[in-house]
C-alpha cells in the first residue's frame, strides 16, 4: 500500500510539473543595443559641444562592445533567472527568417534615435527602438516565434555635471532600458535604471574634454555600477512582472 503511495504522489507531481512547464509564457528578446550618442541635456549645448559629441559618436575607436556583452553576459546568466517566464534561445530569435526581415522604424512621434549608425549591437540583433509602432509591427514576428511576448533591452548615456558654471566636471550616467509587451501591443512593463561612472573629466569653458580615452573608460565605470545595481531591482521588478505574465 505504502508503494501503491508513493507512486501515485510521484505520478501527482510529475504531472503538476509539466504542466505548470507547458503553462509557462514564452518571451523573445528582440534587441540588444548602446546607443553612443551622449545626452547632452543635462549641459550647455553649445554647436561646439555637439559637433564634438557627433565625432565621437562617429569614432570607430570609441567602442562601447565590451560593456556591452558584459551586460548582455549578466542578463542572460543572472537576471534572467529571476523571471517565471521562459525566455527563448537567443539562436531561435537570430536564425528566424520573420526577425531578420524585419524593418524597424527609428522616429516616432517627437521620438528619434538620430543616427542607428552610431549604435553598437549584439552580433546578430537588429537595432529596435521600443516605439509603439515597432511593438505593433513586431506582431509577426512574435507570432513566428511562437510566443507570447517581446522584450527590448537598450544600453544609453548622458552627461552629469558637477561645480558651477563653465568650470567643474562631469560623469557619465549609463541607463539601462527593459520594456517587455505582449503580441498583441500591450505593456507589462517599461523599466529604467541609472548608474553613475566613478571617474570623472574635467570641464573646460562649459565644454568636457571629449576624447576616446577619457569618455569610454567612464561609460565603462558607469556600466559596471549599472550591472551591481540592476541585480537587486531585477529581483523586484520580476516579482511584479511574474504576476502579469500568469
Amino acid at each position: 500500500m505504502k508503494n501503491i503511495k508513493a507512486i501515485v504522489l510521484m505520478t501527482f507531481l510529475s504531472l503538476s510539473m509539466l504542466i505548470g512547464n507547458a503553462q509557462k509564457k514564452k518571451v523573445a528578446v528582440i534587441t540588444f543595443y548602446a546607443d553612443k550618442t551622449i545626452d547632452l541635456s543635462a549641459l550647455s549645448a553649445s554647436a561646439d559641444l555637439i559637433a564634438k559629441n557627433t565625432k565621437l559618436s562617429d569614432d570607430p575607436d570609441f567602442n562601447l562592445t565590451e560593456p556591452l556583452k558584459k551586460l548582455h553576459n549578466a542578463f542572460f546568466s543572472e537576471y534572467t533567472k529571476n523571471f517565471d517566464f521562459e525566455i527563448i534561445d537567443e539562436k531561435e530569435v537570430l536564425s528566424n527568417d520573420a526577425y531578420k526581415e524585419f524593418v524597424p522604424t527609428y522616429q516616432e512621434g517627437s521620438t528619434l534615435l538620430t543616427n542607428v549608425e552610431t549604435t553598437t549591437a549584439i552580433e546578430g540583433y537588429n537595432v529596435i527602438p521600443a516605439y509603439r509602432k515597432n511593438v505593433k509591427d513586431l506582431k509577426g514576428v512574435a507570432e513566428a516565434l511562437g510566443v507570447d511576448a517581446i522584450m527590448f533591452v537598450n544600453l544609453s548615456f548622458g552627461f552629469v555635471k558637477t561645480g558651477i558654471g563653465s568650470m567643474g566636471y562631469v560623469s557619465v550616467q549609463a541607463r539601462y532600458a527593459m520594456n517587455l509587451y505582449t503580441k498583441d501591443n500591450n505593456s507589462i512593463f517599461q523599466f529604467r535604471e541609472i548608474a553613475g561612472s566613478k571617474k570623472k573629466a574635467v570641464m573646460v569653458g562649459g565644454i568636457p574634454v571629449m576624447s576616446t580615452s577619457k569618455i569610454q573608460p567612464m561609460c565603462e565605470s558607469a556600466v559596471e555600477k549599472l550591472m551591481k545595481d540592476l541585480n537587486k531591482k531585477v529581483q523586484r521588478l520580476a516579482k511584479k512582472a511574474n504576476k502579469k505574465m500568469k
